[in-house]
C-alpha cells in the first residue's frame, strides 16, 4: 500500500548585521505554484515535485536549505512576527520589556502577543530578517500579524488595530525587499485589501473550512500566489478542501491537523 507521501507525489504530479544582497529585486512566486510546508525539524523529502518549501527559520539546518537550493527549490522561512514564543534564539530579548507583551494566545498558552507598535519589537523582527538573509532564504512567512482580532486585541491599551498591522507589515516589507527577500501575509483576511499591493503572496489556513477564500482573491488578481492549507482533522472533506468555492488558482496542500504542520501531505484527488 503506498504511503501518504507517495500518494502526495502522485497527486502533485509535477508533481544583528545585515548580509549584503542585491537590493534591486527579490523572489516573487507565480500564481498556482506547487509548494510544501513543514514547520517541524524533520522536513522529509527534499526533492518533492514542488517549487517552493516553507520551513521554520530557526530549526531548519543550513545544510537543508543549501540542499533545497541545489535541488532547484525556493525557500520561504517561517517565523512568528507578532507573538513571543519560548525557545527561540531571541526569546529573552522579547521578554525584556513587559510593556511589549500582551495576552497569551488562545490555544497556545506558551505564546503571548507582541506590541507590534514598539520600535524594539520592529528591530528584533528586522534582526530575524537578517537571519533569514544569512541562511539564504528566498522569502518570508511572518505569522501572527492579526493580534487586532484576537484575545482582546492582544491585551494592550489601546488594543492593536488593523492599521497597526498594516503599518508593521509595510515596515517589514520595505526592509525585506531592501535586502532581497520576498515577504507575504499570513491569514489576516481583514487587511488583504490594504496589503496585497506591497506584499508578495499570502499564506492562508482553512479558508475553505470557514468560507473565507474569496477574501484572499485580491492576491490572485494581482498576479500573486495564495499558498493555501486545509487540515483533514478539522475539515475532513478533502474534495471540498481542494476544490472549494473561490479557490481557483490557489496553491493548496492538505495537512493532517492544525496542531502541527509535519512533512506529511494528504493529496488532492
Amino acid at each position: 500500500m503506498p504511503s501518504v507521501l507517495q500518494l502526495a507525489l502522485v497527486s502533485f504530479g509535477l508533481l544583528h548585521t545585515t548580509i549584503a544582497r542585491p537590493a534591486s529585486s527579490w523572489y516573487q512566486a507565480s500564481v498556482g505554484i506547487p509548494w510544501q510546508v513543514v514547520l517541524e525539524s524533520d522536513i522529509g523529502d527534499l526533492n518533492l515535485p514542488v517549487d517552493v518549501y516553507d520551513i521554520d527559520l530557526f530549526t531548519t539546518p543550513q545544510s537543508t536549505i543549501d540542499q533545497l537550493h541545489s535541488n532547484g527549490k525556493q525557500v520561504l522561512c517561517y517565523f512568528s512576527a507578532g507573538t513571543y514564543e519560548p525557545n527561540r534564539p531571541d526569546s529573552a530579548e522579547l521578554l525584556a520589556d513587559s510593556a511589549d507583551l500582551g495576552n497569551t494566545l488562545s490555544g497556545w498558552p506558551d505564546e503571548r502577543w507582541l506590541n507590534i507598535r514598539s520600535d524594539k519589537i520592529v528591530s528584533i523582527m528586522k534582526a530575524r530578517i537578517d537571519t533569514a538573509v544569512s541562511k539564504k532564504c528566498d522569502g518570508l512567512d511572518p505569522d501572527n500579524v492579526d493580534g487586532y482580532s484576537n484575545d482582546n486585541a492582544g491585551g494592550f491599551t489601546p488594543g492593536l488595530s488593523q492599521s497597526d498591522s498594516v503599518a508593521f507589515l509595510q515596515t517589514l516589507s520595505t526592509y525585506a525587499h531592501s535586502v532581497g527577500l520576498g515577504i507575504g501575509l499570513k491569514n489576516a483576511g481583514d487587511i488583504v485589501q490594504d496589503t496585497s499591493s506591497f506584499l508578495d503572496w499570502v499564506v492562508n489556513e482553512q479558508c475553505v473550512q470557514y468560507g473565507e477564500c474569496a477574501t484572499f482573491r485580491p492576491f490572485i488578481n494581482a498576479g500573486k500566489p495564495v499558498f493555501h492549507i486545509e487540515y483533514k482533522n478539522q475539515s475532513p472533506n478533502i474534495t471540498d478542501d481542494c476544490h472549494g468555492a473561490n479557490t481557483a488558482s490557489f496553491s493548496t496542500v492538505i495537512k493532517p491537523d492544525e496542531s502541527s504542520i509535519p512533512k506529511d501531505l494528504i493529496p488532492c484527488t
